[in-house]
């Protein structure tokens, strides 16, 4: 709708304002930097401690309670 608006004004209203697009950096890894297949994105890093002793909780819950009765479902 906005390019709807944008078409139907004026030139003098409306200027077209020439695009500057910011040169490109990428980034780079540290040589020491080793991959982790466990996290691969990282993703621990982002969390508080509260959240990381849920996570872990409910992993041992998986492990302990859930993965038994799958195995003894398939066997």
């Amino acid at each position: 709708m906005s390019r709807l608006l944008c078409r139907q004004l004026p030139r003098r209203v409306y200027p077209r304002v020439p695009r500057v697009f910011p040169a490109r950096s990428y980034a780079t890894a540290p040589a020491t930097l080793q991959f982790d297949w466990e996290d691969p994105l990282a993703s621990r890093s982002l969390l508080t401690e509260e959240e990381l002793s849920v996570s872990q909780t409910a992993e041992r819950y998986c492990q302990e309670q859930l993965l038994p009765r799958v195995l003894r479902m398939i066997h």
